[in-house]
Parts: C-alpha cells; sequence; structure tokens
C-alpha cells in the first residue's frame, strides 16, 4: 500500500502519528522521501507543531509565575476595574 499525497498531508497534520501501524508509518516514511513536496510539507508541520508546543508551554510558565511581569492584578487595580463596570452600568 502506498499513501497518496493528500493521505499523507492528512496523517502528517494529525498528531496520532504513534497509533499508526509499523507497515502505515514506514509506507509515510517513505513516501515523505521521496516525495519533495511532501517532505517541505513535513519540515513545515513538524516546525509549526514545535512552535505551539513551545507557545503552550511558554504560556503556561508564565501564567503560573508570580514574577511582577505576569498577567495578574493586585487588588489596587482589581478595586479599580470594579469601580469603572459599576460606573458603566450606572449610566446604561
Amino acid at each position: 500500500m502506498f499513501f497518496t499525497c493528500k493521505q499523507v498531508s492528512n496523517q502528517l497534520s494529525k498528531e496520532d502519528y504513534e497509533k499508526l501501524s509499523p507497515l502505515d508509518k514506514f509506507t509515510l516514511k517513505f513516501h515523505v522521501w521521496i516525495c519533495p513536496i511532501c517532505g517541505k510539507y513535513n519540515q513545515q508541520v513538524m516546525k509549526f507543531q514545535d512552535m505551539a508546543r513551545n507557545f503552550r508551554l511558554k504560556q503556561e510558565e508564565y501564567l503560573e509565575s508570580d514574577s511582577p511581569e505576569s498577567p495578574h492584578l493586585d487588588e489596587k487595580a482589581k478595586k479599580r476595574l470594579q469601580d469603572i463596570l459599576d460606573q458603566d452600568k450606572k449610566a446604561s
């Protein structure tokens, strides 16, 4: 069995590569190796998945940190925002 380019692109964009049978993995790798278009697409997909994974990890670290740059509001800022919201409710 040989994958078409469309089948390869569908498989590469999914993250369930590990669920493929050994024969399907080999066939997919072989197709990517011999097809320049799918090879380039595979590189782009892998790069994008790495960037998304890194972004997610950085975002989690950032949100969990207690550094001054983290997006948590102090009590004074929360009070100011609540006052603005209360004023907005009264005005409408």
